[in-house]
């Protein structure tokens, strides 16, 4: 059933083949079906596949509210944070998808029911259906709460609290969900609040297919080994993130601006935490060294370029 309150649905893809995300923004358009929504889909990195995805909107949804915006920085952080301050209509629940998580036909609704119940909720989230592990993730975040990356919502005083506050990501982020989802249960403010996974509400019916996930090949077979490196670097990055929010309880905009600043800062500042997680996993030791090295993040600097979009919805953003 659609719910009274207005929906902004941002979809995040970078490097999806244009058929998954065609079909995704199929899926969340079924998914948001006789709502006041306007969907942003918000390619970074990739001007080829904005292109296409444009071309293919403007013919296939005309009269549609959905938006296609290409960003030129190469990066989900940045792109979350475009969103943020640039993008999303003011006043709206704000659901976020990646590109290749085709929400279920409740899923949405069942994300903004969970919202609806629970008015002092900062966002909802999703749990998985595909793959091998999503069983036991799926009972591990009903059982302690958690905050999933592909499927989630965040409630329209919290999306204008983190406008207002200036929280951006640090660019270059891998976990990105991880650092939203502890910025949330701390109630957007670490020295007035306490650690409350209750400001998220799991919701069980709300969940996504991910095709192709469960197949062998060697694509998702060399995905998995790039996970373990990014992984690690995930570790370092929850390692840094904690110190900031739980042990120092810093106000989130004082984040720093890129990944390298803060878990650099926290390995010189903590150097014998350090060398123990190096030691449980070496791959920690990679991704540090790796990170040492400089990244130029330019093009971060230029905005968002809009491909494709109606007049209504465009007004609907400018007054936002």
């Amino acid at each position: 059933m659609p719910t009274n309150l207005p929906w902004a649905l941002a979809i995040i893809a970078a490097r999806e083949i244009p058929e998954t995300l065609k079909q995704t923004i199929g899926a969340a358009r079924s998914a948001s079906a006789g709502q006041d929504v306007i969907i942003d889909v918000l390619v970074n990195g990739n001007s080829v596949l904005a292109g296409e995805i444009a071309s293919w909107v403007r013919v296939s949804s005309p009269n549609a509210a959905i938006r296609v915006w290409s960003i030129p920085q190469g990066d989900k952080a940045h792109t979350w944070n475009e969103y943020v301050h640039r993008i999303w209509p003011a006043g709206r629940t704000a659901f976020f998808l990646d590109g290749y998580a085709q929400p279920r036909a409740n899923g949405l609704s069942q994300l903004a029911a969970s919202l609806a119940q629970a008015p002092e909720a900062c966002g909802a989230t999703g749990v998985p259906s595909s793959g091998r592990s999503a069983p036991a993730l799926r009972a591990e975040m009903l059982r302690i709460g958690g905050f999933h990356g592909n499927m989630h919502a965040i409630a329209a005083h919290a999306m204008a609290q983190l406008r207002a506050i200036g929280f951006r990501l640090p660019l270059g982020l891998y976990r990105t969900d991880s650092l939203i989802g502890a910025v949330l249960m701390f109630g957007l403010d670490p020295a007035a609040h306490g650690w409350e996974p209750r400001r998220i509400v799991v919701n069980p019916e709300a969940t996504w297919d991910v095709p192709g996930l469960a197949d062998l090949t060697i694509k998702n077979i060399t995905g998995q080994f790039k996970r373990r490196f990014r992984q690690a670097q995930g570790d370092l990055e929850n390692r840094a993130a904690r110190e900031h929010l739980a042990v120092r309880s810093l106000p989130i905009h004082l984040m720093p601006k890129t990944v390298r600043e803060l878990v650099l800062s926290w390995i010189e500042t903590h150097p014998d935490q350090a060398r123990q997680l190096y030691m449980q996993n070496p791959l920690c030791l990679h991704a540090a060294r790796k990170m040492r090295a400089p990244q130029d993040w330019s093009a971060a600097e230029h905005a968002p370029e809009l491909l494709y979009g109606a007049e209504g919805t465009t007004k609907a953003a400018a007054a936002g």
